[in-house]
C-alpha cells in the first residue's frame, strides 16, 4: 500500500522548470535547464560583435572588443549586472566606436529577455543624455 501512495505522489512532482527549482517531497527531483546566455541575448551580442569585426584594426577596435566581451559578461549575470561595470563599458563604446554604441543602447533599452535591469536603465540614461546633447 505504501507503494501506490509514493507512485502518486511522484507523479504529481514532474515537470520541466526553467530557472531555479526546489523538490518538496520523499524522492522529488527538480530538473533545471539553464543555459549561460539566453538566446535573445546571444544575438544581441552576436550582432554587435560582427559591428566590432567590420570596424578596421586599431586600439578602437581592441577597446570596442573589450567592452563588448565585458557587457556580455555581465549580461550573463542577469539581474545581478553591476550598473558601474554597464555603464563604464556603455560609455566606452560610446566614445570608441559610436555606431556600435547606438547599436547597442538601442538594443538595451528595449527588453529583451534575459538582460538584467541595469542594462535597460544605463541605455535609458545613455539615450536621455544623448537627447541633451552630451556624448
Amino acid at each position: 500500500m505504501a507503494n501506490k501512495r509514493n507512485s502518486a505522489v511522484n507523479e504529481g512532482i514532474q515537470g520541466n522548470v526553467q530557472g531555479q527549482a526546489i523538490a518538496v517531497g520523499k524522492n522529488a527531483k527538480a530538473i533545471v535547464n539553464q543555459s549561460a546566455v539566453p538566446d535573445e541575448v546571444g544575438k544581441v551580442f552576436a550582432e554587435l560583435e560582427k559591428k566590432v569585426a567590420g570596424l578596421p584594426e586599431g586600439p578602437e577596435k581592441a577597446v570596442a572588443n573589450n567592452a563588448v566581451e565585458v557587457l556580455k559578461s555581465e549580461a550573463k549575470l542577469g539581474d545581478e549586472a553591476k550598473e558601474e561595470t554597464v555603464s563604464k563599458w556603455v560609455n566606452l563604446l560610446a566614445q570608441m566606436a559610436p555606431d556600435i554604441w547606438d547599436v547597442a543602447v538601442a538594443t538595451f533599452a528595449n527588453p529583451v529577455a534575459g538582460l538584467g535591469v541595469a542594462f535597460s536603465k544605463v541605455a535609458q540614461r545613455a539615450k536621455e543624455e544623448k537627447e541633451k546633447g552630451k556624448p
